[in-house]
């Protein structure tokens, strides 16, 4: 079962957000020198980086899912914070051998003929050790970090309030922050008990077989050697999806395995209402068998009737169903009716239009010509993404009335609790996703659109 968060004390948050104002401080000082005296090669995007790589916790999620985005983002930064996905800061030594020993309730030699001291993948809230069960088989063995729980509270306890505040002022993008660290709440609060992973690929094993998605693995589970902060796997030799120069090593065309990748999201969403909601890079790994293993089942969708029926709408307007626009639009009335109709003034068939204009185009054209990024734009944005319509210069005095109505609609979104509602959580789980598979797409499918498949999507909706 899922563990709540701990309540931080406000010295903790205090402590924390100093902390991470004063690292902050320290990477950007040398940049704006360097700007000033023009020299150096220190970008914005490496201070950034580093910053959260010396915050660890909280600031590694934020880099991976800017590590992951680069259709979003100007180009070079997603890779510039590619680091964040597996190269965290280790757990030392001892720490790592009494979490196991602790968890598993057993000396590490009466369990391990042996275990590598320095990890093989370092993220944001766990390490991965190489090891050598007494049988000889190679496994792979993930620890919690240490007192992560309390960090991560801090942080958040910190960063949301700092998000709300912004929101509510109409400063650019900020809602889509909020909703990040509200979900980033309920989402380590899942991550910070393995044995819901254990299961959760148990039963992802079973889908996959269900499904014949023969091509996508998921590790063998040792659930002897498993407990809360401990869970010890088959170990999965290859690297992440987006590494060309590997599938060429390897001989593996990765353009199957992209499509069977979107099949299995797609098929699981709209059957029992699941998927696997953290797909960077650096949790898909190309086997040397041709094969993608899918790692990391810490975060897990599971929609509710109204998100998977809003799911369900939106294949449905993919395969041409004209009718289904309607439903589309009646779940974002009943869902951001607050910011949308109260907030921003629109009408329900300006919402239709708001609704289609942002979808139509990523569901139907070809992946090379559109960006799921613009599904966290404003509309002007968007529309220069995915329709080709410029960008309008607006005077100032235009854009401050916008921003006030921008501020206006947060704020009633934020009393009516729009970012605690459990779709507005599982719909931005779902676009982090499409922006995943949307960077796989353009890279070996460009031509496809992201929903193109119409015959399966068609026979996987009558399923």
């Amino acid at each position: 079962m899922p563990i709540k968060l701990p309540r931080p004390g406000k010295a903790a948050v205090g402590r924390r957000a100093l902390r991470s104002s004063a690292v902050l401080a320290s990477e950007l000082a040398p940049y704006f020198a360097n700007r000033i005296v023009h020299a150096g090669d220190r970008t914005l995007a490496s201070a950034l980086r580093r910053t959260c790589e010396r915050l660890g916790a909280t600031y590694v999620k934020l880099g991976q899912a800017v590590a992951s985005s680069p259709a979003a983002l100007p180009a070079g930064v997603a890779e510039e914070f590619r680091s964040c996905l597996d190269q965290g800061p280790a757990i030392p030594w001892p720490q790592v051998r009494a979490a196991v020993e602790h968890g598993l309730g057993k000396p590490i030699e009466a369990l391990f003929a042996e275990f590598e001291h320095k990890p093989v993948a370092s993220a944001s809230i766990a390490v991965v050790h190489r090891a050598r069960l007494l049988d000889g088989t190679q496994v792979a063995v993930k620890v919690l970090r240490p007192g992560i729980g309390a960090v991560v509270a801090a942080d958040l306890n910190f960063l949301e309030p700092v998000f709300r505040f912004l929101a509510r002022q109409g400063f650019g993008d900020t809602g889509n922050a909020v909703a990040y660290v509200v979900g980033l709440r309920h989402q380590i609060a899942e991550e910070l008990n393995l044995q819901n992973e254990v299961r959760t690929m148990a039963y992802f094993r079973y889908l996959f077989e269900h499904f014949h998605l023969d091509s996508l693995t998921i590790p063998k589970v040792y659930e002897e050697l498993c407990s809360q902060r401990v869970l010890t796997m088959e170990y999965i030799e290859g690297g992440p999806i987006d590494d060309v120069a590997l599938a060429a090593r390897y001989g593996v065309d990765p353009a199957p395995l992209v499509r069977d990748l979107l099949r299995a999201w797609v098929l699981t969403a709209l059957g029992p209402g699941v998927f696997h909601a953290d797909i960077h890079a650096g949790n898909l790994f190309l086997q040397p068998d041709g094969r993608l293993a899918m790692l990391d089942w810490g975060v897990v969708a599971r929609l509710d009737a109204d998100t998977k029926d809003l799911f369900v709408a939106l294949v449905e307007t993919a395969v041409g169903r004209e009718e289904a626009w309607d439903a589309v639009t009646d779940h974002m009335v009943r869902s951001q009716g607050a910011f949308l109709e109260e907030g921003l003034g629109e009408s329900r068939a300006e919402v239709k239009e708001l609704v289609r204009m942002y979808m139509e185009p990523i569901l139907t054209k070809p992946l090379k010509d559109v960006s799921m990024a613009a599904m966290f734009m404003n509309p002007d944005q968007a529309r220069a993404a995915n329709h080709g319509i410029p960008v309008p210069h607006r005077p100032f005095r235009e854009r401050w009335q916008l921003n006030r109505q921008m501020a206006k609609a947060m704020r009633k979104a934020m009393a009516a609790g729009h970012f605690e509602e459990e779709m507005q959580r599982q719909t931005f789980l779902a676009g982090k996703q499409l922006l995943y598979l949307e960077r796989y797409g353009r890279m070996y499918t460009p031509d496809e659109a992201l929903l193109g498949d119409k015959e399966f999507l068609l026979t996987a909706l009558e399923g």
